[in-house]
């Protein structure tokens, strides 16, 4: 699984409430509505800005705080198609696998990468490279059987098609 697309970089330590705020919160989502607050605690403007595609580079500790699962899913509701950081809230790492959203860990990924630069991933390679300025490093691949989950959209959907194939 490749990814392509245009970097939006984060500093450290942003947690769940800057991806997703609480304020927000509502029993059940329109998913427009979630994509049009995301990030929303860091950049104000930032839902106006990431398209489809577009890839979320974090410092360090990203994603930590609560157990939000709609900070992935506003991610995943906007379009954004990755999201590589140094480390990540444990929770929230968790949260994106089962939405199908990529979290890759890449060390000082951060120090190379500038908002608008384009960043290119393969998954199962484990290489990411910054197109914009030949800057080129690995990650540890993805298990394969994980790749199938995210390129089903996540465990709900990848068990309904390992149900429908009776695989499971």
């Amino acid at each position: 699984m490749s990814i392509k697309g245009k970097a939006w970089v984060f500093g450290e330590n942003i947690n769940t409430d800057q991806i997703f705020p609480k304020r927000y919160f509502k029993p059940v989502y329109d998913p427009g509505e979630m994509a049009s607050h995301l990030m929303e605690g860091a950049d104000e403007k930032f839902p106006e800005k990431v398209g489809a595609g577009d890839i979320i580079i974090g410092g360090n500790n990203f994603g930590c705080g609560s157990s939000r699962e709609e900070a992935p899913g506003a991610m995943t509701e906007a379009g954004v198609a990755a999201v590589i950081a140094p480390s990540f809230g444990r929770i929230f790492l968790r949260n994106s696998i089962n939405l199908g959203l990529p979290a890759i860990y890449v060390t000082d990924i951060d120090q190379h990468v500038s908002t608008g630069d384009v960043v290119e991933l393969d998954l199962e390679a484990g290489v990411v490279r910054n197109l914009s300025t030949d800057y080129e490093t690995t990650f540890q691949p993805i298990n394969p059987e994980l790749v199938k989950l995210m390129e089903a959209g996540g465990l709900v959907e990848y068990t309904k098609q390992m149900l429908a194939e009776k695989k499971v």
